[in-house]
């Protein structure tokens, strides 16, 4: 149809139209089989702290909480047909294998996992409590009280006192007295005074002018108490000759004789 009217339209106008010439129609472009896709689920995640929706950033923008598995989904996830099987099914749990290892005389031991062994002392009497769950002392009937020791100890998991124990105001109200008065020795401070050796005035401590005269304390001013000299140690001259001998029987030098001494 559109080459007749090609070809008229060429003829009117005095032209030819060869078969060359016509440019042919495009050819069909192919059928393209669609691809079938799942069809995608937008899925939301609330805190499960402060119930603010999760963006695109897996911390809360309100609580600063990271999401994890507590925070409830929508819609919620379904289960595959296996899950499902696990979850009703009502096969019993495996029961763990017992290793056991048989004697010569045909008895069968079990393996039996390390314990660790506790003993509690009574604070009063020294005595062990048997057996470790005891708490009454058998020797001196005492209550077991947090004054008891562990062994071995677990002050940072129990500080105040293991489980089990009784508070420890069990003891009477003299001792309580005595501990409470009870007087820490600690070693006796001695005062430093010093007096001016122009007016013989007494300096005020930490200043190191006189109040009267304003004399600068110097090596002249009195100190009460006096300062004490280390005395120095003198050995026995018959004893310093007998090691001088020996040692110049050894082949020592002198010098390094003298030195040793010195150093002694």
């Amino acid at each position: 149809m559109q080459q007749e009217r090609a070809r008229a339209l060429f003829a009117k106008y005095g032209l030819s139209l060869d078969s060359h010439d016509w440019i042919a129609a495009p050819a069909p472009m192919p059928a393209v089989q669609r691809v079938e896709k799942a069809i995608r689920m937008r899925v939301h995640r609330s805190c499960h702290r402060c119930g603010t929706i999760y963006g695109s950033d897996k911390n809360c923008s309100q609580c600063e909480h990271p999401r994890c598995k507590k925070c409830p989904r929508y819609p919620k996830k379904k289960l595959t047909v296996n899950k499902e099987k696990e979850l009703t099914s009502d096969d019993k749990p495996r029961k763990k294998r017992v290793l056991t290892v048989t004697t010569r005389a045909g008895n069968e031991l079990a393996y039996q996992p390390s314990k660790q062994l506790v003993r509690r002392t009574c604070h009063k009497c020294e005595t062990v409590f048997v057996p470790t769950t005891a708490t009454i002392c058998e020797n001196c009937r005492h209550i077991r009280c947090t004054k008891c020791p562990r062994e071995p100890a677990k002050l940072q998991k129990w500080p105040s006192g293991y489980p089990g124990d009784a508070e420890a105001d069990s003891d009477s109200e003299v001792e309580k007295q005595l501990e409470k008065f009870r007087r820490t020795w600690r070693k006796p401070r001695q005062r430093v005074r010093w007096e001016c050796e122009k007016c013989q005035t007494a300096f005020i401590s930490g200043s190191p002018q006189c109040p009267g005269c304003g004399h600068e304390r110097c090596d002249k001013c009195v100190r009460s108490p006096i300062k004490k000299l280390k005395e120095e140690k003198v050995y026995d001259p018959r004893l310093v000759a007998a090691v001088e001998a020996k040692l110049r029987a050894l082949d020592v030098d002198s010098d390094a004789l003298s030195e040793g001494i010195q150093a002694a």
